[in-house]
């Protein structure tokens, strides 16, 4: 058996339609694969899809004020043509706006039934909160609390099995790619892949021999 570990930006991959190999990992995960997850996850994934959100609809409204300028200009047909083209831009954003959110909601819904959940500890939640406050160095991933409680749930619990095969997929490599952190990964026994294809052609080519 082995122990696949996911963070936020897998579940924000797929709500994205940007990596199609993480969505059937997490429908249809192998029987021999327990994927696992921080809790935390949930909120940041949330969050990370208010935010842009946030810039979706920012746009729709500029957007909004370039088409009733255009509606001014009775003479240009450029305009008229930029105008009609704008009007199923509003549409085509809210459209994808919704569409990310109903797929962020499904592989929520989807991690309940294919995933178990990894609890931050009360002991883990109070060390990392008091050196982001007060000793940052120590951390392992500088200036982002929330990838170090991740960080810190996923090699808590690879210790729980040593003698288990585990793996870790992120596309976050901008912390987790550091040498300080696949480190704490490497000695917890912990593969770390980029990507969603790597892990498979490795776990296929395990599998095979």
């Amino acid at each position: 058996m082995l122990i696949l570990y996911i963070e936020t930006n897998f579940l924000m991959a797929i709500a994205k339609g940007q990596d199609s190999q993480a969505a059937n990992l997490l429908y249809n995960p192998p029987q021999s694969v327990r994927i696992f997850i921080p809790n935390i996850c949930y909120i940041e994934a949330v969050s990370t899809y208010r935010i842009e959100e946030k810039y979706g609809l920012h746009f729709q409204e500029e957007m909004g004020k370039k088409i009733r300028e255009l509606g001014r200009d009775k003479s240009s047909n450029y305009a008229q043509s930029f105008l009609r083209s704008l009007e199923q831009a509003r549409i085509d954003n809210m459209s994808l706006m919704n569409d990310i959110k109903s797929r962020l909601l499904d592989a929520i819904d989807k991690i309940n039934t294919n995933a178990q959940i990894i609890h931050v500890s009360d002991y883990t939640l109070h060390n990392i909160c008091q050196a982001f406050l007060t000793e940052m160095e120590v951390l392992l991933i500088k200036n982002d609390i929330m990838d170090n409680l991740i960080l810190q749930c996923i090699l808590e619990q690879a210790n729980l099995h040593p003698e288990e095969e585990k793996a870790f997929i992120s596309n976050n490599t901008k912390d987790f790619n550091e040498p300080e952190v696949k480190d704490a990964l490497r000695s917890a026994g912990i593969r770390y892949f980029t990507m969603t294809q790597h892990f498979l052609d490795w776990f296929n080519s395990s599998e095979s021999n």
